[in-house]
């Protein structure tokens, strides 16, 4: 039987030399909201982390075994200041329980376009100088 934390921890941000360090991007805690589509379902949750390679959701939506059998997902979600939507396919690199029942799932973009690629590393950027945190290890997106 699988266990939540089963899956490798997200890793730290370090200085890209040893091999420790695997996180390809810097991130920030977020507060936004992003609909994963499961053939004719659709989830809505939220997200607590972002980077220009991933993002770190929180699931209450399905069951702790449904969570731990995802390994590609679709998502969609926009950025608080843009009304464009942007849609990418991730993969679950890692999951963790957060906050009591729920749990917390680590997602690597596998196909973000270029431009919106570009626009969340300007948002996590703009964040990050703004003063805005990083957000806890253990919630990271990869």
């Amino acid at each position: 039987m699988h266990k939540l934390d089963s899956f490798p921890p997200p890793l730290p941000i370090g200085d890209g030399d040893s091999d420790q360090d695997r996180r390809s991007a810097r991130r920030v805690a977020v507060d936004l909201f992003v609909q994963e589509r499961d053939g004719d379902r659709l989830f809505v949750h939220p997200a607590t982390n972002l980077s220009e390679s991933g993002i770190f959701i929180e699931s209450h939506s399905y069951s702790l075994r449904n969570a731990l059998e995802r390994r590609f997902i679709e998502l969609e979600f926009s950025l608080p200041e843009s009304d464009r939507l942007i849609a990418v396919r991730g993969e679950v690199v890692g999951a963790r329980r957060v906050r009591g029942f729920s749990h917390g799932l680590a997602v690597r973009f596998l196909d973000l376009g270029d431009n919106d690629r570009s626009t969340v590393a300007a948002f996590v950027g703009r964040r990050l100088a703004d003063g805005a945190s990083m957000g806890p290890d253990n919630e990271a997106a990869p």
